[in-house]
This record gives C-alpha cells, structure tokens and sequence, in this order.
C-alpha cells in the first residue's frame, strides 16, 4: 500500500489566490470605472434634460410675448392713415369737433398699441440703424450731419425689443459741390482759348 500522507502545499496554490485576488480588484476597479461612467452619463442627461425644459418654457414665453405680432402689423396701416389724415387737418385753418375726433382716435390708438408693448422709433436726426432703419433715399442737406436720418417717410414701431417695422427714411449725405455751387458756364471766348 500506499502511503497516504498529505502533500504539502505547493508554492503554486498561494500564487493562485494571489492572481484571484488581483483578477477581483481588477474587476472591481472595472465596475467602479462603469459605476461612475453611468453615474456621469446620468448628470449629463439631468443637466441637457433641464436646460431643454428651460429652453421651452423660454420659447413658451416668447411665443406668449410675441403672439400678437401678425395683427399689430396689420393694423399699422390704419394708423398711417390715422397720420395723414391729422397732417392734412393741420393745414386746414379751423379746427371743427371732426378734426378733434380724429385726433383723439389717433390718441387711442396709440395708447392701445403701448399696452401690447408697441412704441414708435425715434428716427429723425438720428444715426441711421440698419438694424432700425430702411434707407428709401439719400437727402442733400447741410442741416443734418452726414448718416443721419434727415427725413422720417414712414413711422417704424418696436414690439418690445423687436422691429415690427423699420422706419422709412433719407439718409443725409453733404451736398457734392457741384449741386452746392452751380457751376456758372465758361464764356464762349474762354473756351475757344482753352482749345487753341
């Protein structure tokens, strides 16, 4: 028979736990790196997904502050006609209870349309703003300084912070001199020296 005495442990038995045990804080290192890998996904998701909810609720406001813009500008032609009208009663040489009414009525107007954040442009004078004002013509003046606003052909109106519509205007420009002194015509007998 055999004998059966127990062999003494190897030196390859304690490497085995030794490998186990790296192979383990290995893997655990690989699901701590996942742990906080999902973990920083989750943030960025919370944090895209609020900024989204911030981002309607601003287009929200926007669409609930600008709602009324197609019918602003609809009625922005009736108080033009409101204007010409009131241009054209200041040149009559009596003011009669018709004249006041309309008058008043372009008041109202105007008072209605401040309520829903409409304001008009300032523009004569003015700097021309591309981003305020439509440059219809230029107007020769010594009045206003160059790239100013010389003349207002049609109101513009603001929707709060908005251009519903740009004013019409003339741009100042300095007069060449040509227009600004009329060149007087050379006598006949100047002119015949000047070729010879």
């Amino acid at each position: 028979m055999e004998d059966q005495t127990p062999t003494p442990p190897s030196d390859t038995e304690p490497l085995s736990l030794e490998q186990e045990l790296q192979s383990l804080k290995a893997e655990l290192e690989q699901k701590n790196s996942a742990l906080q890998a999902s973990q920083d996904k989750q943030l960025r998701l919370h944090a895209e997904f609020d900024n989204y909810k911030k981002r309607v609720a601003r287009d929200q406001m926007e669409q609930l502050r600008y709602a009324n813009e197609k019918l602003l500008k609809e009625l922005l032609p009736v108080l033009d006609n409101l204007e010409r009208a009131l241009s054209h009663i200041k040149d009559l040489p009596e003011q009669s209870p018709w004249m006041e009414g309309v008058e008043l009525t372009y008041r109202q107007w105007l008072e209605a349309l401040k309520k829903f954040g409409v304001t008009p442009i300032s523009s004569t004078g003015e700097l021309f703003d591309p981003n305020h004002h439509q440059a219809v013509t230029y107007l020769d003046t010594n009045e206003q300084p160059e790239n100013h606003v010389a003349a207002e052909l049609q109101k513009g109106y603001l929707y709060y912070e908005r251009v519903l519509r740009p004013s019409m205007v003339a741009v100042a420009r300095k007069p060449s001199r040509q227009t600004a002194e009329e060149k007087p015509e050379k006598p006949v007998d100047e002119a015949d020296e000047e070729t010879v």
